[in-house]
C-alpha cells in the first residue's frame, strides 16, 4: 500500500520540494519576512490544502481505505517537516539569512539569531507533530469533502 500512496501523492511532494525551495531562495534573495514574504511560500499552507483534497480524493480516485487516508496524510506531512528540517539545518549550517531561521519561524525571543539547537528542537517538534497533523487534516477531507471528489476506475496509475 506504500508505494500506492507514494504514487497517489507525487503531485503534492513535487510541489512541496518546488515551495520549499522558493521560499528558501526568496529569503536569500532579501525579500523581507513581514508583512507580505511570509505568506507568499507557505510551506505549511500547502501542506495542509494538499491533505485536505488529497484526504479528499483518497477513497473515490485513490481507492484507499480509512488506513490509507492516515498514511497519504502522514507522507504529506512528514515529507514537508523533512523540507522544513533540512532547509533550517542547511541555513545554520551555512550561515544563510532564510525565512526557515527566522525569529518568528524558530518561535524564538525577537530578532535573535537561532543556534542550531534552538532549531533543531523546534524543527524535531515538528517532524512528528506535522505528520500527525497531515493524517488529521486527509481524514477531515476524506469525511467532510470525500462526496466531491470525482469517482475514478482507472487504476493503471
Amino acid at each position: 500500500m506504500f508505494s500506492r500512496v507514494l504514487r497517489f501523492v507525487r503531485m503534492p511532494l513535487a510541489l512541496l520540494l518546488i515551495w520549499a525551495a522558493l521560499r528558501f531562495f526568496i529569503g536569500l534573495r532579501g525579500v523581507p519576512y513581514a508583512p507580505r514574504g511570509n505568506a507568499m511560500f507557505s510551506v505549511v499552507g500547502l501542506t495542509v490544502i494538499s491533505c485536505l483534497y488529497f484526504g479528499a480524493m483518497s477513497r473515490r480516485v485513490g481507492n484507499f481505505s480509512w488506513v490509507g487516508t492516515i498514511l497519504v496524510g502522514a507522507v504529506i506531512g512528514l515529507w514537508a517537516q523533512i523540507l522544513i528540517f533540512t532547509a533550517t539545518v542547511v541555513s545554520i549550517a551555512a550561515n544563510l539569512n532564510t525565512y526557515f531561521v527566522h525569529w518568528d519561524a524558530l518561535n524564538i525571543p525577537e530578532g535573535t539569531h537561532a543556534t542550531m539547537a534552538q532549531a533543531l528542537t523546534a524543527r524535531g517538534g515538528g517532524l512528528l507533530f506535522g505528520t500527525i497533523l497531515g493524517s488529521i487534516v486527509a481524514l477531515i477531507g476524506r469525511a467532510v469533502f470525500s462526496a466531491l471528489a470525482p469517482s475514478c476506475g482507472d487504476d493503471r496509475g
